[in-house]
């Protein structure tokens, strides 16, 4: 089913509503889907390279929105709809993992969560349930999901469609590697600065 909803996906790349589908699915993956929305930036940028910036953009921008509205569901909303969001994706373990990592550092969790394949939204909704700095969720949110989506659409625009097929597949690998290198990095500079 997966490789049908691929198949057909790449056939409507070029229709008019195309940037909305994007944004909606932007925007709802960040709260409620469990869909990545890599799929949707990466065959976009493979199939349109000269509009790579433009999906990259939109992708940010509406996954941020949505990491917003996530946050204010888990401020305001958690335990009427927040907590049977958790329940219902079977995240207990991971949110309460969440929960302990925002009390060292807001941005870095929020970075790392944003560029990576973490569930997103389980850090969007645990950030409003705990209430933390509105100004640093958004400036991470920005960042991670900005570099992760103009990276990903600048792969098949630069590299082609089927090394960016390659690369995407174990882009996973890659953003694990990238953000165990930025902790070292930090945590080295910590240590020898002290």
């Amino acid at each position: 089913m997966k490789q049908r909803f691929i198949q057909w996906f790449k056939k409507v790349t070029d229709k008019k509503w195309m940037m909305w589908f994007l944004g909606v699915n932007a925007f709802f993956e960040s709260i409620i889907l469990p869909l990545p929305i890599d799929i949707f930036t990466f065959t976009l940028s493979a199939a349109h390279p000269h509009k790579w910036k433009r999906y990259a953009a939109v992708a940010t921008f509406w996954s941020v929105v949505g990491a917003v509205g996530g946050y204010f569901l888990g401020a305001y909303l958690f335990d009427s709809f927040g907590q049977r969001l958790i329940d219902f994706y079977d995240y207990q373990a991971q949110f309460d993992q969440v929960l302990a990592l925002f009390d060292e550092n807001t941005f870095l969790v929020m970075f790392t969560s944003a560029f990576t394949p973490i569930p997103y939204k389980v850090f969007t909704i645990a950030g409003g349930a705990l209430r933390v700095s509105l100004l640093d969720f958004v400036t991470a949110s920005i960042l991670g999901r900005g570099l992760r989506f103009f990276a990903e659409t600048y792969i098949p625009y630069r590299f082609g469609e089927k090394l960016g097929g390659h690369m995407l597949k174990n882009f996973n690998r890659y953003t694990l590697g990238f953000v165990c290198a930025v902790i070292v990095y930090f945590l080295v500079r910590h240590f020898f600065s002290a």
